[in-house]
């Protein structure tokens, strides 16, 4: 078994993208048609046109992102036999080396389901990331569920179970070679 690499679902990103136009549409609709939706439960049609808006720009954003994950595929995990890469297109140097973890657990946050690394040396992880924001979620995971490193299949090729399943079988394979 050699380099596992693990790219965006491009199924997934299809019904992200069925998903948002429908609410942009509906955002649309509801910003044009404000005067002919007040009485049912508000009176004002300026409440409507800001959730129609709304509605436009939050799921733009997911329309834009969809149509981007569509047309390149992105890479968000690389597992190997030096470690585990979790953002090898952010920093393709930014690897988890077998011999630092400690292993991996399971976390489930309103019915999604997550997968935790948990490493031997997190404040060398939080330390040494460069990009401020991407270091305050970090550091967030940190505080809140005791790793910097949290993996979630929602967009990804595979679903949880496969992925818990190819990280423990990656673990039992690599770390006693490290």
């Amino acid at each position: 078994m050699g380099e596992i690499e693990i790219y965006s679902s491009k199924k997934k990103s299809f019904l992200l993208l069925i998903g948002s136009f429908l609410f942009v549409v509906g955002g649309i609709w509801m910003f044009m048609n404000a005067e002919n939706l007040t009485g049912f439960r508000t009176r004002s049609p300026i409440l409507v046109k800001g959730i129609g808006i709304i509605s436009v720009l939050f799921f733009g954003v997911g329309f834009y992102l969809s149509i981007k994950q569509l047309v390149k595929n992105k890479l968000f995990l690389i597992i190997d036999k030096s470690g585990i890469n979790v953002s090898p297109n952010k920093n393709p140097s930014n690897l988890i080396k077998w011999n630092n973890i400690e292993g991996f657990s399971e976390l489930k946050i309103q019915n999604q389901k997550m997968v935790l690394i948990n490493v031997n040396n997190p404040d060398y992880w939080i330390e040494n990331e460069k990009n401020q924001i991407r270091k305050k979620i970090i550091q967030f995971n940190f505080n809140n569920y005791g790793s910097p490193f949290l993996l979630s299949a929602i967009s990804m090729q595979i679903n949880h179970e496969q992925l818990v399943k190819l990280l423990n079988e990656s673990a039992d394979r690599y770390k006693n070679l490290t």
